[in-house]
């Protein structure tokens, strides 16, 4: 008996991304019989596709950006949009105000502000609810390449990562929400289901917002369309946009898949996406903020792409549009270490955050390629700025923000022998991985300050060793960062702690040296 129950349930766990694929097929679109074109089409002029956008009280909603992804154009006092559908649009979405709360679907538990479009469907209406009160502050979630490979990995991604998340944003006193950099799965395409589900409104204590990543396309299939399939399904469309308080967010698929193989991908934006993106930026006023969000960083240009770039596409182009705003951040991943990087653009400042991912080196240990621990982003928005970031360590203290080395220590992988290039005597070293150039790094010795410690570029040799050494990987795996730190101690047997001060002013401190014997494969007891 137990047994065939068994069968059942497994058949049922099996059935379930099935019903629920089909389910979202079916979309959310008014398809009453009158909705067909040509049967008393209702629309504007020269459109073959529109739709109302009112409140919960059934109050027309004017000024609302609604687009097909190629075509953006705004409500009116009626709360009335209409456009030409691309032919090959697959869905209508809106870009949700700042004074509406963002709905969350029923069946996938992710934001919902779009409907597939179909083919014999001329209207499609959207329905917003107000906000209590307008939202000036707001914390914003970044999540990176959590790049699942098994159901042990989506286990992993729940028990760690999600439950992590859920615990830091129940103690923020402002709203929360959350957004994905790419990269949901790794290439398993039949996990995109079960990642949704495990990142549900409902588990992780905010709507997630999704970015798609390279690893989300399926090469297998014959065109982006269709390479796109799954991930649409039920993450809905890749280029959209939605409004916090004073800023405005944008999250674009900047992977140019060639779906010859996993690697054959370009960085960059087509000539429809960035047509898409200069309509959908000039109905935000210059005095917001605009965060761009995408998988591939911008950072390094052309060489952080797949290993068949060519040229940008529209990187600079991008860059200048952000820099007609008051002020504008991007939001990348996809290189699995955490790296700041500052723009210069037209006079103005644009900070990128490369955010270290969630899966870390893809799930062989606890840190990222170059030491940083899996972990999140956490970013305070205040009006048009973003006032304070972090970056949070899953299953530590924010407080953990430096790892500390003694240069002379040897780090053993397999039958080879891994150290930091600064290892003359007295040398110490730091991997801050969070650190810009606005940051400081202090050395005390015997509790009195002794001097600040210098950036420098180097490799992680505790986490090199492990990955490398120990479990054979590849030059993915062996990274050097620009976020270590060194130097040499007046008296090498001092006691020594380390400080590190943020951007913020916060203090961070660190007087513990990583055991040589030890190794990053997983956490230690807490």
């Amino acid at each position: 008996m137990k047994k065939n129950l068994m069968i059942r349930f497994m058949k049922l766990k099996t059935m379930m991304p099935l019903v629920l694929c089909a389910a979202l097929f079916a979309g959310c679109a008014n398809d009453d019989d009158d909705n067909g074109r040509g049967r008393g089409y209702d629309g504007p002029d020269g459109t073959d596709t529109y739709g109302y956008v009112r409140d919960t009280d059934g109050n027309p909603v004017a000024g609302v950006v609604v687009s097909d992804g190629y075509t953006c154009v705004e409500t009116d006092q009626t709360g009335l949009y209409g456009f030409e559908r691309n032919a090959a649009a697959r869905f209508v979405t809106y870009s949700l105000p700042a004074e509406f709360e963002v709905a969350v679907s029923t069946l996938t538990g992710l934001p919902e502000f779009h409907a597939s479009l179909r083919e014999a469907v001329c209207r499609y209406d959207f329905t917003l609810k107000r906000l209590p009160q307008a939202e000036k502050k707001f914390t914003l979630f970044c999540i990176g390449d959590p790049q699942v490979n098994d159901m042990d990995h989506v286990y992993r991604f729940k028990q760690e990562t999600v439950a992590d998340i859920a615990d830091y944003a129940s103690k923020s006193a402002e709203p929360v929400y959350a957004i994905t950099l790419g990269d949901l799965v790794n290439n398993k395409w039949d996990l995109i289901p079960n990642m949704v589900f495990a990142m549900q409104a409902a588990k992780v204590g905010m709507p997630v917002f999704q970015t798609v990543g390279n690893h989300d396309h399926d090469y297998n299939m014959k065109d982006d369309a269709s390479a796109l399939r799954t991930y649409e399904t039920y993450c809905g469309p890749t280029n959209y946009s939605f409004n916090r308080g004073d800023v405005h967010i944008v999250s674009m698929d900047n992977v140019q898949h060639r779906l010859e193989a996993s690697d054959s991908y370009d960085g960059g934006l087509s000539a429809a996406q960035f047509e898409w993106l200069k309509q959908d930026l000039s109905f935000v006023p210059k005095e917001k903020m605009v965060i761009f969000c995408v998988h591939i960083p911008f950072r390094g240009g052309s060489a952080s792409g797949g290993s068949n770039m060519n040229t940008d596409k529209y990187y600079q182009e991008v860059l200048d549009l952000l820099s007609e705003y008051a002020s504008a951040a991007i939001m990348s991943a996809h290189t699995h270490s955490n790296i700041n990087y500052i723009h210069t653009v037209n006079g103005k400042q644009i900070y990128e955050h490369v955010t270290g991912t969630t899966c870390g080196a893809w799930w062989k240990s606890t840190v990222c390629t170059e030491g940083t621990p899996n972990g999140y982003g956490v970013y305070s928005v205040d009006g048009a700025t973003i006032t304070d970031w972090i970056y949070k360590p899953v299953k530590y203290d924010e407080s953990f923000q430096v790892r500390l080395y003694r240069g002379t220590d040897k780090f053993k992988g397999g039958d080879k022998s891994y150290s930091f290039a600064k290892s003359a005597k007295g040398q110490i070293v730091a991997n801050v991985w969070n650190a810009d150039p606005a940051w400081t790094v202090n050395v005390y010795e015997n509790g009195a300050l002794s001097g600040q410690m210098t950036s420098y570029s180097d490799k992680d040799a505790w986490t090199v060793a492990y990955h490398v050494g120990r479990l054979g990987g590849s030059s993915s795996y062996d990274k050097k960062t620009d976020h270590l730190f060194y130097y040499t101690l007046k008296d090498p047997a001092a006691t020594v702690r380390v400080e590190a001060v943020d951007r913020f002013g916060r203090k961070y401190y660190q007087d513990q040296f990583t055991d040589p014997a030890s190794d990053p494969g997983s956490y230690p007891a807490m």
